[in-house]
Order: structure tokens, then C-alpha cells, then sequence
């Protein structure tokens, strides 16, 4: 790949190979750094302090799990969780939007009216089923 990626750059492949020999030349010279003489002492030192911490709290492991987990296992579940609080806070919204959208109230001189108004039409129906039954029997 790093000799189409020349080639496509207008170098000839025995440029490359020439420039390919002079890193790997380059990285033949190198010499690492030694570590100092007490980097062992140093590193075993780190790890029996961590061995003999006192353990996390729940919510710090999974603290710990979000940043440094590839999360691949948690993305179903996190975007269920989404769905489901996006559903409950659209229906939370809309209930918030109707429950204030109620009837208008009613005065109570125009509830008493209706009220009366509603007697007067039952006492006119009663007095017509009763005017009906004085007349006697039905004549056939």
C-alpha cells in the first residue's frame, strides 16, 4: 500500500525501494534507551499499591467501563434506553401541552341557568306523559 501510495505521487518504485532501505537502514542504527536500575523496584512498588487500594464504588467502575470499554455490548441496550426516554418525554410533552388545554369554566349563574333550564324541560316532558294518561285507555 505505502508503494501505491508513491507511485501515485509521481515516484518510480526504485525511488521508493531506495527510500524504503533508508529507514529500514535508520531503524538498524537506533539503539533504545536502557531503563534506569530501579525502573523494576519502581513498577513493582506502583503495583502492590494498587493491589492493596481500596476497591472502587459501583458508580466509579462504571465510570471506568464507559471510558474505557469499547462499549460495543452496552450500544443495544443504550439505544433502547434512548428510545424509551424519548418516548417517555414525548408523552410527558404532550400530556404537559393538553392538560392544560381544558374546557373553559363555567360561571355559576350559567350553571344554575342550565340546571333550571334542564328541570323545566323534564317538568314539560312529565306534564305531556301525564296529560296523556288522564285521557284513558288507548281507543282501538
Amino acid at each position: 500500500m505505502w508503494f501505491r501510495e508513491k507511485r501515485s505521487s509521481g515516484v518510480s518504485d526504485d525511488a521508493a525501494m531506495q527510500q524504503m532501505q533508508q529507514v529500514m537502514a535508520l531503524l538498524d542504527e537506533w539503539q533504545a534507551p536502557e531503563p534506569s536500575p530501579w525502573f523494576d523496584a519502581r513498577m513493582m512498588a506502583r503495583f502492590r499499591e494498587e493491589q492493596q487500594r481500596e476497591p472502587d464504588g459501583l458508580l466509579a467502575r462504571m465510570r471506568d467501563r464507559w471510558l474505557y470499554n469499547s462499549n460495543s455490548a452496552l450500544k443495544p441496550a443504550m439505544v433502547g434506553a434512548l428510545a424509551v426516554l424519548m418516548v417517555a418525554g414525548g408523552g410527558g410533552y404532550w400530556q404537559a401541552l393538553h392538560a392544560h388545554a381544558t374546557q373553559p369554566t363555567v360561571s355559576a349563574a350559567v350553571h344554575d341557568l342550565q340546571v333550571m333550564d334542564s328541570n323545566d324541560q323534564t317538568i314539560q316532558v312529565m306534564g305531556q306523559l301525564l296529560d296523556d294518561a288522564d285521557d284513558g285507555p288507548p281507543q282501538s
